[in-house]
């Protein structure tokens, strides 16, 4: 008994001690890149730790001497040249080159800059000191996502991963090679479209370029930019603003709700947006939760409106179908008569009614799964606050919910009767609102709200 305690010890002992020698060895660090020399006298530099530099300097991990460089042009290379770097050496991370000289780093003739930085991309060329000096071919050893862009992309953007896909397209990742700065570009197939239904708002791909450009001339702090568009016979491509925070739809989700103060800073700002739009005779016509996009991962945050008749496209897969959000005279006329004013009040049910619903409930005024079909639900206009989450509800929210969600669209409010409720008469949320929209000169109103009927009606 004695000798297989003493055997068992032994055995854990030299487990043990086998252990700590596997774990006092080093890992093998993944090459992400490499460096092959040009007109340098160096074969080639595996990169594989967060930064790389170069320069005269000792301290570097290249040091450039006599043995690499004519005496001319060593004479012109600073101590620390220029840094590479790759965040964590994850191949999903974008390489970047930062120009510390004081006679110029060079990628592909153009000059970064004292102290700026770039991206860099598979196959561009380092010149030291002037452009015709090529001394470096960087090779990113990551997956190449731009195979297939058109060159007008591949040329201004580094492309990397995919944000979200949709029915018609994908949406990726890019950084813009000269500035650093993120976007999300949305690809659009064509064939696509071209397969929809002709009465949908998409279904042609002149139409939907069309409104590409239309969205490139909006500029409000609560809708989305677009900063370029590339068209093709195949595709047509969208860079539009990169928003860190993910969709409204995520935002719920996760949240399972969110606080009255909370939607009311994310409605109101929604307002705004398709106040905007509607003064410039611009439907939406398709806002829901995953159209809705936020800026920042904190619970106060900017706000904006995305995805101009590209249904489908969010940032992340919709959940809910947008049959659920859809407008009673849609349904019942297919569409046919939603044009000029009556088309401004799809969106007040849209984006404001059902999209504010969702944000205090965590659940749809409408679905199939209530007992009758989604669509019967909405031609009727029955929808009830059954869910425990409304106890804690403002009988305000309640009525402005109501009045949007009319189904004759005539008596249904206008985006400036819903931005005088009285529900927004919040002047804490307004001064929010105010910096994160960074309007200084926004005139907050303090007359003329719609006040509660003496007698509310039963939901």
């Amino acid at each position: 008994m004695a000798r297989d305690t003493q055997g068992t010890q032994g055995t854990q002992s030299q487990a043990s001690n086998i252990w700590t020698q596997v774990e006092s060895q080093p890992m093998e660090k993944i090459v992400w890149g490499r460096l092959y020399g040009k007109n340098i006298k160096i074969k080639s530099l595996d990169l594989n730790n967060d930064e790389f530099t170069a320069g005269r300097g000792e301290a570097n991990d290249l040091i450039l001497t006599l043995n690499d460089l004519p005496e001319k042009i060593l004479t012109r290379i600073s101590k620390v040249h220029f840094i590479i770097k790759r965040a964590n050496c994850e191949l999903t991370n974008p390489v970047y080159i930062q120009d510390l000289s004081r006679n110029g780093t060079f990628v592909n003739n153009e000059k970064i800059g004292t102290n700026r930085m770039r991206i860099l991309k598979n196959d561009d060329v380092i010149s030291l000191s002037h452009p015709t000096y090529k001394a470096f071919v960087f090779k990113d050893l990551s997956p190449n996502e731009s195979i297939g862009l058109p060159e007008e992309i591949n040329k201004t953007y580094y492309v990397n991963r995919k944000l979200g896909s949709g029915a018609y397209g994908l949406v990726r990742l890019v950084y813009d090679t000269r500035t650093c700065q993120q976007f999300a570009m949305k690809i659009v197939k064509k064939n696509m479209l071209s397969g929809a239904r002709p009465s949908t708002n998409f279904s042609d791909p002149d139409r939907v370029l069309n409104e590409a450009k239309i969205m490139k001339n909006l500029s409000h702090p609560c809708v989305v930019r677009m900063h370029d568009i590339v068209d093709k016979p195949d595709s047509v491509y969208m860079v539009l603003e990169f928003m860190r925070g993910g969709d409204l739809l995520n935002r719920i989700i996760s949240n399972k709700l969110l606080s009255e103060d909370t939607s009311k800073l994310y409605f109101y700002q929604m307002c705004h947006a398709v106040k905007y739009l509607h003064d410039r005779g611009i439907t939406h016509r398709d806002l829901k939760p995953d159209n809705v996009l936020l800026e920042t991962n904190d619970e106060e945050t900017l706000l904006k409106v995305s995805d101009f008749g590209l249904k489908g496209l969010g940032y992340a897969n919709a959940l809910w179908h947008s049959s659920f959000y859809v407008a009673p005279e849609v349904l019942i006329t297919g569409g046919r008569d939603t044009h000029g004013q009556r088309a401004k009040k799809v969106d007040i049910w849209h984006a404001m009614g059902v999209v504010l619903f969702t944000c205090l409930s965590g659940t749809l005024p409408f679905s199939d799964e209530y007992g009758t079909p989604a669509a019967q639900q909405i031609k009727k206009g029955r929808f009830a606050y059954g869910h425990p989450s409304w106890k804690g509800v403002s009988q305000r929210a309640k009525l402005l919910i109501n009045q949007m969600l009319i189904v004759d669209p005539e008596r249904r409010p206008s985006i400036d009767d819903v931005l005088q409720s009285s529900w927004l008469r919040d002047a804490p949320m307004l001064q929010k609102a105010k910096r994160l929209m960074k309007l200084d000169g926004m005139e907050i109103e303090e007359e003329n709200f719609l006040e509660p009927p003496t007698k509310r009606s039963r939901r």
